[in-house]
């Protein structure tokens, strides 16, 4: 279960969820060419009539091929649009420097503590923001910018992780923000051949994550983000749960409930009838059968939020990361490299960092093999699963850029969004549930 995360001075709730055993501490149109030799005075084409653009011929009629060439074109479905303007500049401050309380010609316009965390207490005339749904594993977002990064044999993610200084992270002494390669290497116990053997289901494609959290289980765990991943100590996404968010806002309408709070959320390993096979393990037949499968669609099906699209990611993020050829979650033994952060990754969470020559992302690394070959790789980390939808902590610039942690520009923190799961930007301001 998740290790809850202290809050932040300021403001920003740390909270991880975790699985259950062992757990821790989101066309253009084609338009057809006229005909430049039609028949004139309305006589037959003949030789002279439609052009193969797409014209009709005079009295003598279209041809196959004009007709073939006038048909709609099937372009696809439009791109998925994720790069934004940078993160809002007043909703990510604790404070703002010089705002005086009430005063509308001082900085803020008298507002000084404009954005809170939904994990909070209210904050005088504060919006309450949350952690964006666009970031979690298996989004539309994250899937795209894999793709437009040249990775899409990968898979893009968040993690709350804490600094592993003079490890992995080297000197670094606060993570927001830096990225990582995470190899997997053996599932928990129920999911290993007799118990305690080699994995006993597929091992899910590598994960290359940036990490938006802190107090997350210590510096050599990474807390994924994804669909229904577990609580933690911190609760903003179910108005219906025991556990209850301290603004008394909640992301969604409904949630589901399997395994919250505290037992790792929805996880077919642990929590869904069906899903083992023999002496009570997991194997790749067990998490395939139907009987798994329907049930993990009915837990994960039960999201409802006031967002379409909010709704539908997280329901395939829940689905997908319980599917058995992407079983991540679970508790995972890993393989981990910092490295730079992938474009494209960056533009979907709103924080960029300077150049800190480091290797890019291996996209040829992917099997365990592999990563224990290559020594820039590190054994000893594990992953857990999270979801508690609460503005996370590198969502504030005082733990980013306040903490001088190498941001580029006015890109300096994660965004944070609405209770409609829109990112709040320099241009974009939206009502976030005040």
């Amino acid at each position: 279960m998740g290790s809850g995360g202290a809050s932040a001075a300021g403001g920003a709730s740390d909270g991880t969820g975790g699985s259950a055993s062992g757990g821790s501490a989101s066309g253009g149109s084609a338009s057809g060419g006229s005909a430049s030799g039609g028949s004139a005075n309305g006589g037959s084409g003949g030789s002279g009539g439609a052009s193969s653009s797409g014209g009709s011929s005079g009295a003598g009629g279209s041809t196959r091929a004009d007709a073939a060439v006038d048909a709609p074109v099937d372009t696809g479905p439009p791109p998925i649009v994720y790069a934004l303007d940078p993160p809002n500049q007043l909703m990510n401050q604790f404070f703002i420097p010089g705002c005086q309380s009430g005063v509308a010609t001082s900085p803020g316009g008298g507002v000084c503590t404009p954005g809170q965390n939904a994990c909070e207490g209210t904050k005088q005339g504060a919006r309450v923001n949350f952690l964006c749904p666009r970031f979690m594993l298996f989004s539309e977002e994250m899937v795209q910018a894999a793709v437009d990064d040249g990775n899409a044999g990968l898979n893009y993610a968040v993690v709350g992780h804490d600094s592993d200084t003079g490890g992995i992270d080297g000197n670094v002494t606060i993570s927001c923000c830096q990225c990582y390669q995470l190899v997997f290497s053996l599932p928990e116990n129920v999911a290993q051949v007799g118990g305690n053997g080699a994995a006993a289901i597929p091992i899910p494609p590598p994960l290359v994550v940036q990490s938006f959290n802190t107090s997350a289980g210590g510096g050599k765990n990474f807390d994924v983000f994804m669909g229904a991943g577990g609580f933690g100590a911190f609760n903003a996404c179910d108005p219906n749960a025991s556990m209850t968010s301290a603004s008394g806002k909640y992301l969604y309408t409904q949630f589901p409930p399997d395994g919250e709070p505290g037992s790792g959320g929805v996880n077919a390993a642990t929590q869904i009838a069906g899903c083992k096979g023999t002496n009570n393990l997991v194997t790749t037949a067990s998490l395939s059968s139907t009987t798994c499968q329907s049930a993990v669609a009915t837990e994960c099906g039960k999201f409802k939020s006031a967002s379409t699209t909010v709704t539908g990611e997280s329901i395939r993020s829940c689905t997908q990361s319980n599917a058995a050829n992407s079983y991540y979650h679970m508790n995972w033994k890993i393989y981990a490299k910092r490295v730079e952060c992938p474009t494209h990754l960056t533009q979907v969470t709103g924080c960029k960092l300077a150049p800190q020559s480091l290797p890019a992302v291996n996209p040829d690394v992917t099997t365990p093999d592999q990563a224990a070959a290559d020594s820039s790789f590190k054994s000893g980390y594990t992953i857990t699963t999270m979801q508690d939808c609460c503005m996370p902590t590198c969502a504030w610039q005082n733990n980013t850029k306040g903490q001088n942690v190498p941001v580029a520009g006015l890109y300096d923190s994660f965004y944070s969004c609405d209770q409609n799961g829109v990112p709040l930007t320099e241009t974009s301001t939206a009502d976030a549930g005040k």
